[in-house]
């Protein structure tokens, strides 16, 4: 685990961090989109309609799809809190100890 940590802490020092996620989520869409055919013609559907260009084009398409909205989502998810945690950081290490709120969202909601 020491291993794993140390890679994503080298990664989020570069900034990559998101490339690598981003990387990581259109490959696996990309992934599924060609391997869901072959399970279609497992599940009893005629192979000669499941390999054509059109419909094994748009399993992979769908899964491109999959794999950008995944991204998005995680971007849009973790990207606001990392922020904020980051100006955090930064406030503690230049000696400001004050309270500077919640770190997800105000105290207001």
């Amino acid at each position: 685990m020491g291993l794993q940590n140390e890679v994503l802490c080298r990664l989020a020092a570069r900034g990559s961090l998101f490339r690598v996620l981003f990387l990581s989520m259109i490959v696996m869409g990309l992934l599924i989109g060609a391997v869901f055919p072959f399970f279609v013609v497992a599940l009893g559907l005629p192979s000669e309609m499941v390999f054509r260009p059109s419909f094994f084009g748009a399993c992979v398409l769908a899964g491109l799809l999959v794999g950008e909205i995944n991204y998005l989502l995680a971007r849009f998810v973790l990207a606001i809190p990392l922020k904020n945690l980051a100006g955090m950081a930064e406030r503690v290490a230049s000696g400001d100890l004050k309270d500077g709120g919640d770190l997800f969202c105000s105290r207001e909601l």
